[in-house]
């Protein structure tokens, strides 16, 4: 998983991240639950990168940014001919990543009382 975050990060503006993000959103059907975590998920992350108002730690942004961008940019057979089954590894990624910054985002929900998650 390591390998696929160093593989993805790229220096990118927060506007252009949420343009793309927006993109490939409009491109996936939540048609299954992990596509349907998947999509919160990846919401989530953007907002916590986005938030100006709180210091999000470098290693992070820079896992968060990496994982946004393999589930913007990764392509592959599987997810162009069965969608709901290609998705399976963007899942697997951002899970692992949620997890091992499971006390950052913890520190962030402590921090702001009024999050509204956008769920579709």
């Amino acid at each position: 998983m390591e390998e696929r975050l160093k593989a993805y990060y790229r220096d990118v503006g927060i506007a252009e991240l949420r343009r793309l993000l927006d993109e490939k959103l409009r491109k996936v059907p939540p048609t299954m639950e992990h596509v349907r975590n998947l999509i919160l998920d990846a919401k989530m992350f953007y907002h916590l990168l986005a938030d100006q108002d709180f210091e999000l730690k470098e290693e992070t942004r820079r896992d968060f940014t990496a994982a946004l961008l393999y589930f913007i940019e990764h392509r592959d057979a599987i997810r162009d001919s069965i969608p709901f089954i290609g998705y399976w590894d963007d899942y697997k990624l951002v899970q692992y990543v949620k997890n091992k910054h499971k006390e950052e985002i913890e520190r962030y929900f402590s921090q702001v009382k009024h999050f509204i998650a956008n769920y579709f």
